[in-house]
């Protein structure tokens, strides 16, 4: 975020909302994502 804020600042606005988009639909998704990596985990090595 500190680096959206950052490029939005030297007047990328348009970068800095597709940023914020990316960490929104991040945001949404980590439920999934985090139940993803722990079946990962529990898997372990191949």
């Amino acid at each position: 975020m500190e680096l959206t804020l950052l490029v939005e600042s030297q007047g990328s606005a348009e970068a800095g909302g597709n940023v914020r988009g990316a960490l929104h639909t991040i945001g949404e998704n980590a439920g999934h994502i985090k139940q993803g990596l722990a079946r990962l985990k529990a898997q372990g090595p191949d």
